[in-house]
């Protein structure tokens, strides 16, 4: 034990090793572990909780930021994985933990029992989350719904939807016991439960007002692919009624920074009022808005940009005021209303190279003590305290302890106007680069959704890709969101059309600006991207040198009809994507014109296909139907199952595997 804190606490005075030659990271070092996560300040600023992973053990760090000589507490709980960590006040704090059961037996793993796990072993192990408090100075650990029989058939209950601030003793949790999910007032203190409202199957998150009643209740689609939103509405006989409000597409993927169409985000200054992210009837950007539930519309403005959508704001939590919002221009934007804060911000974008996204985190309740997390193309991912009295950071450490001091590809903004004279934005990131020497080979990156968008940070599929000695582009095309409504429309029935010569344009316009070599280029893409991939590999079968498509619409009738079948022809979720692929029935010939599964013959270069066995946003027939029709065309491909993935999600092995077939 005292050699696992003398490990913790250098981390953390130390922060980074000092590297004699910096290299590259290896892709073994991508996918390593998470270090650190989860930091988060107490209300007052004084303490500051963590999460340290060490040779495999997870252990809460504490550290009391107003000691002059800190020392760092560490408490390992058990076989326990710690999600995340949160304080209530000063003296609690609440554990998300997630614990594994063989679910033959019903009893709890070990650790080292799913080390020594695999197929030939006797026990078939289940993950579950619980939510604990624990009592800062006595270490004394509570359960939370405990004493609930029916808690044992959940195996997710760790979400939080409000931490009740004027309240200490309660929180409210939503909890999935009977079927529906329900909203429940949780005791910190014994664990015990009171339900105070009633979701249904397809319920996934609620949100209360400034009182902490619940003023919305979120529902899923059955694939998880759209959600409904319901506010309350009261009735003079004391009942409520729920009202559905919006429908609302989500992203294909979880990284993904751009503003929905309609987003919930604070309680407003009244009870039925609430902060949201919206585009109202007439507005091309989303904005910042103040919505009256009960009333079902916007009553007032309140920010919004002329050139990008608003992702969020920061509330003041004791006026519900907003006082500052952020956005994606390419960089992460934070404009705040107290000038003396922005000029705070101003002076950390500085201190950070100007290239780094700085993201607040949290704050003291005196405002006096920031908690910040610094993310860009060549950081990616450090913590640091911030101290405004004295303008001076302190780094904690970083979230990949073995990407210290390695070198990243720096990002650039590229400009190009599209063929048809739309203007284009995309990024290019780089390896270091000799003077003098040639560009590196190109991998163009068109990102998924389509309703998605690229900015300037870190990412991931980049960086592996830079550091083996490549350049990737990832252009903004048309029909891309963040950028107003007009800009996303654009690309509607634009697939395999103006949404991929765009792409095209953006390539050619490192060519000719001697960025990139014309006959030394690979597109790859991921989703909407793969599908770019396949339209690019089969529709221009000469413009790129290879090809890698990863869950990838190849067949887009057959993506449609699956659409109508399990969503209803008058759903919203179908409309949807009639709208932006076309009608199968009036508009059969123009899609299949696009479809690469109808081109399969013109392949003429090598093709990487990956597809997730368990995808439920574009199903794996997608990838058999391309399988199929390449083979009877005879062409040189390679499908890569990953057997155990879904469309957001991808296990240890499936990642591996996923790269591994990438970079070979």
């Amino acid at each position: 034990m005292l050699r696992i804190l003398a490990v913790l606490a250098a981390f953390f005075v130390c922060g980074h090793a000092v590297a004699q030659e910096p290299a590259p990271p290896t892709l073994e070092e991508f996918l390593s572990d998470l270090d650190f996560w989860s930091p988060e300040l107490s209300p007052s600023g004084r303490y500051m909780s963590g999460v340290r992973r060490v040779d495999g053990e997870d252990f809460l760090v504490l550290l009391d930021l107003d000691n002059p000589a800190p020392t760092l507490d560490a408490t390992n709980l058990g076989d326990f994985y710690i999600r995340w960590v949160d304080w209530i006040s000063d003296d609690r704090l609440l554990v998300a933990l997630t614990g594994y059961v063989d679910i033959r037996s019903g009893r709890n793993m070990s650790r080292q029992e799913l080390r020594d796990w695999n197929e030939d072993s006797r026990t078939i192990p289940r993950s579950f989350s619980r939510l604990a408090s624990i009592e800062r100075e006595t270490g004394k650990t509570v359960a939370m719904f405990q004493e609930e029989k029916s808690v044992h058939r959940n195996f997710s209950l760790t979400s939080v939807t409000d931490m009740l601030p004027d309240d200490p003793d309660h929180i409210l949790m939503p909890a999935r016991l009977d079927g529906d999910l329900d909203l429940f007032k949780v005791n910190v203190t014994d664990g015990t439960v009171e339900r105070i409202a009633t979701g249904t199957r397809n319920t996934y998150a609620w949100y209360t007002d400034r009182n902490g009643e619940p003023a919305f209740r979120l529902n899923k689609n059955a694939r998880g692919t759209v959600i409904y939103i319901y506010a309350r509405e009261d009735r003079k006989n004391g009942s409520i009624k729920w009202r559905k409000i919006r429908t609302v597409r989500l992203k294909s993927r979880q990284n993904d920074e751009a503003a929905l169409d309609f987003q919930v985000l604070y309680p407003g200054p009244t009870e039925t009022t609430y902060y949201v992210s919206a585009r109202p009837d007439d507005e091309d950007k989303a904005g910042i808005h103040l919505y009256d539930f009960e009333r079902d519309e916007i009553v007032e403005t309140v920010r919004k940009h002329e050139k990008v959508d608003i992702e969020d704001g920061f509330f003041n939590t004791e006026t519900r005021e907003l006082v500052g919002v952020f956005y994606y221009d390419d960089r992460l934007v934070i404009e705040m209303d107290d000038p003396l804060i922005q000029s705070h911000l101003d002076a950390l974008d500085t201190y950070f190279g100007n290239e780094v996204n700085v993201i607040p985190l949290d704050s003291s309740e005196d405002g006096k003590r920031w908690l910040l997390k610094a993310v860009g193309p060549r950081e990616p991912g450090s913590y640091h305290i911030y101290n405004l009295e004295t303008a001076g950071a302190t780094e904690l450490g970083n979230q990949r302890k073995r990407l210290n001091d390695k070198t990243f590809g720096a990002t650039d903004v590229v400009t190009y106007t599209a063929r048809d004279g739309l203007e284009l934005r995309g990024y290019l990131t780089r390896p270091p680069m000799a003077e003098g020497a040639p560009p590196p080979p190109l991998v163009v990156m068109p990102h998924g959704g389509p309703e998605m968008r690229d900015m300037v940070t870190f990412d991931q599929d980049v960086q592996i890709l830079v550091a083996r000695g490549y350049q990737v582009f990832q252009p903004n095309f048309r029909g891309s969101s963040g950028f107003g409504k007009a800009f996303a429309d654009m690309g509607r029935r634009q697939w395999g059309r103006a949404m991929q010569t765009d792409v095209e344009d953006g390539f050619d316009h490192l060519v000719a600006e001697g960025l990139a070599e014309a006959d030394r280029a690979c597109i790859f893409g991921y989703s909407y991207g793969g599908y770019a991939a396949m339209a690019a590999a089969t529709l221009t079968p000469e413009k790129y040198q290879c090809v890698i498509a990863a869950a990838g619409v190849s067949d887009l009738l057959a993506f449609l009809r699956r659409e109508r079948r399990e969503e209803g022809s008058n759903s919203e979720a179908y409309q949807y994507w009639v709208a932006h692929i076309g009608h199968p029935g009036r508009d059969k010939e123009t899609i299949k014109a696009v479809s690469p599964v109808e081109h399969a013959g013109n392949l003429s270069r090598p093709l990487l296909i990956l597809h997730g066995k368990d995808d439920g946003v574009v199903d794996y027939e997608q990838a058999e139907r391309m399988d199929k029709a390449l083979r009877k065309a005879g062409k040189f491909f390679r499908l890569v199952t990953l057997e155990n993935s879904s469309h957001s999600y991808m296990p240890e092995e499936d990642e591996l595997t996923y790269y591994t077939e990438i970079l070979a």
